[in-house]
């Protein structure tokens, strides 16, 4: 059984149309990744595919439950298992770093206390090798430092399910090596990503099941039999 799947997904605009009738299967463990040209659509189907997105017709399932019919403790629970990195990395601008990291506890652990809270953030900004103030905003990180903090936000309630948008991109030699082994260990441990990228070096570091897009339809896929061990 997939763990996410779109049948018969379309998204208009103004009479554009950005996804063509995309039908599409994830298995669980599995690590997929979306290409094709700028402007395919790809990023848009990452978006949907997470419930980010209403499309204009289809429907989006996750563990064979419609997410746009989930009663609201039901998505709580789904946005809960689901980790989103944005490729503007989407931070909340007018709050500093620990309160954009803080958010996603807050919302998903809110018994959590302060204390574990502060505790779960350190951690956090050790992890991915955050090495400036908490209390700076987003407006004075570089763009890879912005890219650094909207992963740790993607992971930090520990999802079962990571989304990510161009991952790579703008961040530094150095942090890549530490990103590609956190996301050996998120596959190791059985967790399922989903992501959009160009960066082939990143690619051809992992088996991903590889997803091609073109004027927002599908027109290849590649999948593999076996997973990352």
């Amino acid at each position: 059984m997939s763990l996410l799947r779109m049948e018969n997904v379309n998204l208009q605009e103004n009479g554009h149309k950005i996804i063509d009738n995309v039908n599409l299967s994830i298995e669980k463990g599995s690590m997929t990744v979306f290409q094709g040209p700028p402007g395919c659509g790809k990023s848009t189907a990452l978006k949907i595919l997470a419930g980010l997105i209403l499309p204009t017709s289809g429907t989006i399932f996750f563990e064979n439950s419609d997410i746009h019919k989930m009663k609201a403790v039901e998505k709580l629970k789904f946005r809960k298992r689901c980790g989103f990195m944005f490729q503007d990395s989407a931070l909340w601008a007018n709050q500093d770093i620990y309160h954009n990291l803080e958010l996603p506890l807050q919302i998903h652990f809110p018994q959590m206390s302060a204390e574990e809270k502060k505790e779960k953030i350190m951690q956090m900004a050790k992890v991915i090798k955050y090495e400036k103030p908490l209390n700076f905003r987003p407006v004075s990180l570089s763009i890879g430092e912005q890219k650094k903090v909207s992963f740790a936000r993607a992971i930090i309630c520990n999802p079962d399910v990571l989304f990510l948008d161009e991952p790579t991109e703008s961040i530094d030699s150095d942090y890549l090596e530490t990103f590609m082994n956190m996301l050996h260990d998120f596959s190791k441990q059985g967790k399922t990503i989903i992501i959009v990228s160009h960066d082939n070096y990143f690619i051809s570091s992992f088996f991903f099941d590889k997803i091609y897009f073109d004027k927002g339809r599908i027109t290849n896929t590649e999948i593999f039999a076996n997973m990352l061990i």
